[in-house]
């Protein structure tokens, strides 16, 4: 690394890695010792947090695994629903595309307490089946909660919840075309594309699981899942999904 040129200039230089999702500095001479640099040096790394804020960026987290860096509200960087399914205008498949991200953070973290975790652990990989089954989990705690209850007004963060599930329960769970490849439309199919974005954005690597494919989450992801903990939206979900199931009736069997 050439050690002359200005210190605003290699925080650009860490900058412009962090924003590579893919680069690692195991990898990458110049990557490592800039991180490296963000940990010794205390003014350089004032400079790189500076820099970053400037450009409508969060550094959420720095390690020899690399920069972890986070858009802020209205920045340049943020990621649209248009851009993660590119050639997709419906609402609903936007609905359920951010339904299947919570559902597969709630797969990996399925403990509220997982969530205070050092990101250096290790989560198991997760199969479309175990995300599948979380997502249906999840629909029917909120279609006991919706039984008689006014839908919640449009300035509430759960309204979009509430509107996800709606379109998920009308969605078959399995939809085949008829070269036997799964339709896009279906549930399972929407969750297999999240997974397989989330592994283009560096957030998880995919894995055999005997003769399944599974996905193993990144200490990026694990990062970037426990900055969104905070959330209202979240903490919907996790009470959602903590809550105990209702008690059947009378006339139900116990």
């Amino acid at each position: 690394m050439t050690t002359a040129r200005d210190p605003v200039w290699h925080a650009g230089r860490l900058v412009q890695w962090g924003l590579r999702p893919l680069a690692r500095p195991a990898q990458e001479a110049e990557y490592r010792e800039l991180v490296e640099r963000y940990f010794d040096d205390g003014a350089f790394r004032t400079i790189v947090r500076e820099l970053a804020d400037g450009l409508g960026l969060h550094v959420l987290d720095a390690s020899e695994h690399g920069v972890v860096l986070a858009p802020q509200d209205e920045s340049i960087f943020a990621l649209k629903s248009g851009d993660f399914r590119p050639g997709s205008s419906k609402v609903d498949d936007r609905l359920l595309d951010g339904l299947a991200q919570i559902a597969i953070a709630a797969t990996v973290f399925p403990r509220a307490r997982d969530l205070d975790e050092d990101p250096d652990i290790v989560r198991a990989p997760v199969t479309v089946d175990e995300v599948e089954g979380q997502l249906r989990q999840l629909c029917e705690r909120l279609s006991e909660e919706a039984r008689g209850a006014p839908d919640p007004n449009a300035e509430d963060e759960r309204r979009g919840l509430i509107e996800a599930w709606r379109v998920y329960m009308q969605r078959l769970d399995t939809m085949e075309t008829r070269d036997s490849r799964k339709a896009m439309r279906a549930t399972r199919r929407i969750i297999e594309y999240a997974l397989d974005r989330l592994r283009e954005f560096g957030c998880f690597t995919q894995v055999r699981q005997g003769a399944d494919t599974a996905w193993q989450p990144t200490r990026r992801y694990q990062v970037m899942v426990q900055q969104l903990a905070g959330t209202n939206l979240f903490q919907l979900v996790r009470e959602a999904l903590d809550a105990p199931s209702s008690p059947p009736s009378s006339g139900e069997e116990a």
